[in-house]
């Protein structure tokens, strides 16, 4: 598990310990409330009532969150491996065959060896735009997983400050006048959370849509290149003799 996951994790046990801490400490209070404060109980009783509910609300949304939580490791990795299977393979294969590595073109003449020459620059060509697209696949992919952490990252200071709060509201929950003000510590804290958290998934799926858009164009390059990557003149070139009186004889260069 990618270690700021785990520490949101981490942050929602704390969250249900400090809560369970709370009512505990609630009820130890509420079974014993002197007859001068009876008129406190109503009051303090529909509250919890609203309290437990925010609760309910608040702990669907965060462990929805938790089910799905990306895995921004394993995005990374695949983009380097773009880079180093495909893109470094490709640039390898580049190198190799330009026109300057190969004796073909300097050993041979004719019009088969001229068409030699002019296919094998836009080959090189069509696998450096390849090249290309694997470097923008692994940004885009980075891009992608670094916006993952930023959403858990705002989720963990969020669930903790969450956690903070209701273990101030414990230490205020010791008499029956204190609990009122401890649940609005409480309230305010879960409406404050969720408020962070929809901002943060709000972010997060924004990043999303712009990642989609540049998946899109990626997949349009890889299309585009499929289409007007320059073919070959096979016929030309397949014609490997060397003395049948057609036109495209090779002929050793002189």
């Amino acid at each position: 598990m990618n270690p700021l996951v785990r520490e949101a994790h981490r942050q929602t046990e704390r969250i249900d310990q400090e809560t369970r801490k709370f009512f505990e400490q609630v009820n130890s209070v509420m079974s014993w409330v002197p007859a001068p404060l009876e008129h406190l109980v109503d009051p303090i009783l529909r509250n919890l009532a609203l309290l437990d509910r925010k609760l309910r609300e608040f702990w669907d949304r965060v462990n929805q969150l938790l089910e799905q939580p990306g895995d921004s490791d394993r995005l990374k990795q695949v983009g380097e491996q773009w880079v180093t299977r495909v893109g470094g393979a490709l640039g390898d294969v580049t190198g190799t065959i330009g026109l300057d590595k190969l004796r073909t073109t300097i050993e041979w003449e004719g019009r088969a060896a001229r068409v030699y020459q002019a296919t094998v620059p836009p080959q090189a060509a069509g696998l450096n735009a390849i090249k290309d697209v694997a470097g923008q696949m692994r940004s885009s992919l980075t891009s992608l997983a670094n916006s993952i952490d930023t959403f858990w990252i705002a989720m963990g200071l969020a669930l903790a400050g969450f956690a903070i709060a209701i273990a101030t509201a414990v230490a205020a929950a010791f008499t029956v006048v204190g609990i009122p003000a401890a649940i609005a510590v409480i309230l305010t804290a879960v409406a404050g959370g969720f408020a962070l958290i929809t901002t943060t998934v709000l972010a997060l799926e924004s990043h999303v849509n712009t990642i989609e858009v540049e998946q899109a164009a990626i997949r349009q390059k890889v299309r585009d290149l499929g289409s007007t990557w320059a073919m070959p003149n096979t016929a030309d070139l397949a014609d490997a003799s060397v003395t049948d009186g057609d036109g495209s004889d090779w002929r050793p260069g002189s």
